[in-house]
């Protein structure tokens, strides 16, 4: 079994899930239709409302949900918000029109959560949170699924900070590119870990060696432009730690660093399921691409619809939060984790 397995395995048990207090469907932002009454199995239906279907974390996601949706016999609306927040709220109305009884949200703008959750509890939709946390309007948390965001940046950090020393490049040379998204706190509790991790791991780090910028849409046109600009502003520079909130980011400076002709002694750090990190990490040869944070999107998709489905359908407590655990992936267990 490889590690993949053995965490798809682990997650669908829920022997690796850090679950905090429940609390049932209806008590948590609704229920099945605000009376507490149970739902048939052939009669739900839900909806998975992704922030943006146009990356490979989402779209393994949506995988994990499609595949236990099929597996329980539920129908389940797949919606893409492309990454705006006027078509998240329209597909929320289209998941409520076309009858869903609950709602797996990963909102593009976390500011949202309180009208969104109006919309679902005006019309007795279970909502469970995905990826990203967010508030009702009375500003209680909506019952969630995610991973320990600060522990997984904390893990990049110290990973940075093994590989800089392993390759004995002079700290005082190092400097370090940490492409932020600021609009999103799944992803800035990663980034600020990740900071705080290799300041503590990379003994004689200074912060101002640190250069945060935000990088445009979280995606990888957005970090190889960032990185171009930190490149011009900073000549001469020869060793590179780049680390961001996913591997969209990482990839992008990458190539930015090939371009320079500095890869070879760069080294970035991504977080993420493969879908990109696999590709870097498994050519023969060795680029800027130097680790991973592996976390898996479709185990997590899966887990989403099995507790919306024993919510709505067996009355069994919603979890209030559940965290799912990540994996650090080197260079020696890289086709491991990612051979499926």
């Amino acid at each position: 079994m490889t590690t993949r397995q053995a965490l798809l395995v682990a997650l669908a048990a829920g022997s690796v899930a850090l679950t905090a207090a429940c609390t049932s469907a209806s008590e948590a932002n609704g229920g099945d239709d605000a009376t507490g009454e149970q739902v048939s199995a052939d009669d739900l239906v839900l909806a998975y409302l992704p922030k943006r279907m146009d990356q490979g974390y989402f779209q393994s996601e949506a995988a994990g949900v499609e595949a236990k949706s099929a597996e329980l016999g539920v129908e389940t609306l797949i919606l893409d918000a492309r990454f705006d927040a006027n078509t998240m709220s329209s597909q929320l109305d289209t998941a409520i029109n076309q009858g869903a009884k609950g709602v797996i949200l990963i909102t593009v703008d976390q500011q949202m959560g309180p009208s969104l959750m109006t919309r679902a509890e005006q019309a007795g939709v279970t909502v469970l949170a995905l990826d990203d946390p967010i508030e009702d309007a009375s500003g209680q948390p909506v019952p969630f699924l995610g991973y320990d965001f600060e522990q997984i940046g904390a893990d990049v950090g110290a990973q940075l900070a093994t590989l800089a020393t392993e390759r004995g490049w002079p700290v005082a040379d190092l400097r370090v590119a940490a492409l932020t998204f600021d609009e999103v706190t799944s992803c800035t509790t990663r980034t600020d870990a990740t900071k705080q991790a290799l300041l503590d791991g990379l003994d004689g780090l200074q912060e101002q060696q640190i250069l945060e910028t935000n990088y445009a849409g979280a995606n990888t046109d957005g970090a190889l432009q960032a990185m171009q600009g930190l490149l011009t502003s900073n000549p001469g520079v020869q060793h590179w730690l780049v680390y961001s909130c996913n591997e969209e980011g990482v990839v992008g400076a990458v190539r930015a660093l090939e371009a320079a002709g500095v890869d070879a002694t760069s080294c970035g750090v991504g977080i993420g399921d493969g879908a990109l990190a696999g590709i870097e990490m498994l050519k023969p040869e060795e680029n800027a691409y130097c680790g991973n944070l592996f976390i898996d999107g479709e185990a997590n998709g899966a887990l989403a619809v099995q507790q919306l489905y024993d919510a709505l359908v067996n009355g069994e407590e919603l979890p209030a939060q559940t965290l799912s655990p990540g994996v650090v992936v080197t260079r020696e267990n890289a086709a491991e984790v990612f051979g499926g």
